[in-house]
């Protein structure tokens, strides 16, 4: 048995502390002492994982299950250097084992459930995620990620019943309180909850350009494209991107600005945009109280795939319509409400019985607009031409997203 453990602590408070070299040495002067030991090996190795050297760190968290097999953490870390190392049947069979060990470990679970998604194992990846919640019934990640694999396969009743039983252990949480409307159509907000846009987006930020790659993004395009039909594009406007995000539509905005505002709630986001450096300004606001604090600042207010987060429309085309001068454009991009027969509309989805449905959430948790909705809306907030035109926004679960792209001035 091991007694004089001190060298290995000092080694992992180094490791927690991120003074990586510092810690190597450390554990390198361990296993000297002491060769083979399975909790340094194991501690090495996660280090070399984290410190980029993948192959060095999965060959030492091997052998150090070679002299412990039943340390559950290591077989769950393990686990996660082989997802990195694109093996996920390698990295199932880890964490299995990692569950085999210690059946209370909730991280291996939620790890198992995802790994089972990936590898097209849809039941087993229900019955981790179930389990992992069973464990740890008040994390709200384990919740958010059993979601979105719910809603991903089609199963709004079972997701909804996820996003419930996440209300009971956190009433305040703003994600699962919208997508529980969205999943069922009951207590549909007029928009999201700013609080919930902005733990979306923040927690999206570092991997959102990546993902938009794959879906053929193309809002920002088209509606930098439509402008050159309604402003001049020669340099001479103050244009606000109301919604920036990371900045996609601004690189296409800044030829033809004399000054580029960017807006958006999450600080995440405007990081990101804040390192293309091509924005004049950027603000963490809410769009609506931002443009309504600017009157009569801009020529172009332009809007992409933000407004899909807004039900109710009157409220931003008000506000557009105060900060954008006489002749001035509000261009921005929805997704598109297909017609279709309406049982029964929650409150607030269409004005009056046997009237048009004006907007209605979907699963995914954005709104659909119809056309004579929009058009309404924005000619109530002060616009005198408003035209709009059906287009295909991306691809999303291999199909269209058919969107309306509205210019209004």
């Amino acid at each position: 048995m091991l007694t004089d453990t001190k060298e290995l602590l000092v080694a992992q408070e180094a490791h927690r502390a991120g003074r990586a070299e510092e810690a190597e040495q450390g554990y390198m002067r361990w296993l000297d002492a002491h060769p083979n030991e399975h909790n340094g090996l194991h501690f090495l190795g996660l280090l070399k994982f984290q410190t980029k050297r993948l192959q060095e760190g999965i060959d030492l968290v091997r052998r150090s299950l070679e002299f412990d097999a039943t340390n559950a953490h290591a077989w769950n870390n393990l686990g996660n250097m082989l997802v990195v190392s694109d093996l996920p049947k390698d990295a199932t069979d880890a964490y299995l084992n990692a569950t085999r060990y210690a059946p209370e470990l909730v991280e291996a679970w939620y790890n198992l459930g995802v790994c089972y998604r990936r590898t097209g194992k849809i039941e087993d990846s229900v019955k981790s995620f179930v389990k992992a919640v069973e464990l740890q019934p008040a994390n709200p990640m384990v919740y958010e990620r059993f979601g979105i694999l719910l809603y991903g396969l089609g199963r709004f009743a079972e997701a909804a019943n996820v996003y419930r039983q996440w209300l009971v252990v956190e009433p305040d949480s703003s994600v699962a309180r919208h997508m529980l409307a969205a999943m069922t159509g009951e207590d549909v907000p007029a928009r999201a909850d700013d609080q919930y846009l902005k733990d979306l987006f923040d927690r999206f930020s570092s991997s959102f350009d990546e993902n938009l790659k794959g879906l053929g993004y193309r809002a920002p395009e088209l509606l930098v494209s439509a402008l050159g039909e309604y402003v001049p594009t020669d340099g001479r406007l103050d244009v606000l991107d109301a919604g920036c995000g990371t900045g996609l539509c601004g690189g296409l905005l800044r030829s033809m600005s004399r000054s580029l505002v960017g807006v958006d709630l999450s600080d995440g986001m405007v990081e990101k945009a804040r390192a293309r450096n091509i924005y004049d300004e950027l603000v963490v606001a809410e769009l609506c109280g931002f443009m309504r604090d600017r009157p009569n600042a801009f020529d172009v207010v332009i809007s992409a795939d933000t407004l899909v987060y807004f039900g109710a429309l009157e409220e931003a085309a008000l506000a557009a319509r105060s900060c954008i001068r006489e002749n001035g454009v509000f261009a921005f991009t929805l997704e598109r409400h297909i017609d279709e027969p309406v049982a029964d509309p929650q409150p607030g989805m269409a004005p009056a019985a046997g009237d048009p449905v004006r907007y209605r959430i979907q699963p995914h948790g954005r709104y659909v607009h119809h056309a004579d909705y929009v058009r309404a809306a924005l000619t109530a907030g002060g616009f005198t031409r408003v035209e709009l035109k059906d287009v295909v926004l991306r691809r999303e679960r291999g199909q269209d997203v058919q969107g309306h792209l509205v210019v209004a001035q």
